[in-house]
């Protein structure tokens, strides 16, 4: 498509299921089509479908599709704590240290993202949803619950473990947060910057690196306060 090919991202708290039933939802248009705003209004108003889908515009195309990834991350970690049976301050607490490494991850990693792309329903909003009732909070639970139960098994295939939970779980969707998982963790540790991220790191390793789940409550506790 070529270097000047011009996009933008449609992101939010969308569960397919209850967009279909018309119940109330917002949704985040991201795109700059130009410096003023004609193509921009005219873009979402293809979109916007008041009173029950309603979208908002925002420019950070980077930002809003970034924090649409990196959400499935902390969702698996929101799996981890209610597989634990630990409460909603636990998962309230999560929810913020995760919302600032996300945060903290667009601003390393790309240019001219905003402040307020994290308060949009692309970020804050579509965070709250994705790990309250997502496929990759679901499978995570799952996850942390067998992994308890088979705790005296040092021979447990984490891959396999996740495959086939995947498989039974979610008939026939497919599990995000694990590749982005893998993925995120590759270039924050070719970058050295393993550190700034301690929630993401946690997740990544009782997800792949056989950590206790009961560590989650670990990269919450020391995860640096951070600026959204």
């Amino acid at each position: 498509m070529g270097s000047g090919f011009q996009c933008g991202v449609l992101m939010g708290a969308n569960v397919a299921s209850e967009v279909a039933a018309g119940e109330v939802c917002e949704s985040t248009l991201a795109c700059h089509f130009g410096t003023g705003t004609v193509w921009n209004e005219r873009t979402r108003l293809v979109f916007d479908s008041p009173p029950t889908f309603l979208v908002q515009h925002i420019t950070d195309v980077a930002g809003a599709e970034a924090c649409g990834a990196l959400k499935n991350i902390i969702a698996l970690g929101a799996g981890f704590v209610d597989g634990l049976g630990l409460g909603g301050n636990t998962k309230a607490a999560l929810l913020r240290v995760g919302l600032g490494e996300m945060a903290n991850f667009c601003r390393t990693f790309f240019d001219g993202v905003q402040d307020d792309t994290f308060t949009q329903s692309c970020g804050m909003a579509d965070l709250i949803t994705t790990c309250y009732g997502g496929r990759n909070r679901k499978c995570a639970e799952t996850f942390a619950r067998e992994i308890i139960i088979s705790a005296n098994d040092d021979n447990v295939d984490l891959e396999q473990l996740w495959a086939s939970i995947e498989q039974r779980v979610l008939n026939g969707q497919k599990l995000q947060g694990t590749l982005t998982a893998k993925e995120v963790y590759t270039v924050l540790e070719s970058c050295n910057a393993l550190h700034r991220f301690p929630l993401m790191k946690t997740i990544h390793d009782i997800a792949f690196r056989g950590m206790p789940v009961k560590s989650i409550v670990d990269g919450i506790v020391v995860a640096p306060t951070s600026r959204i």
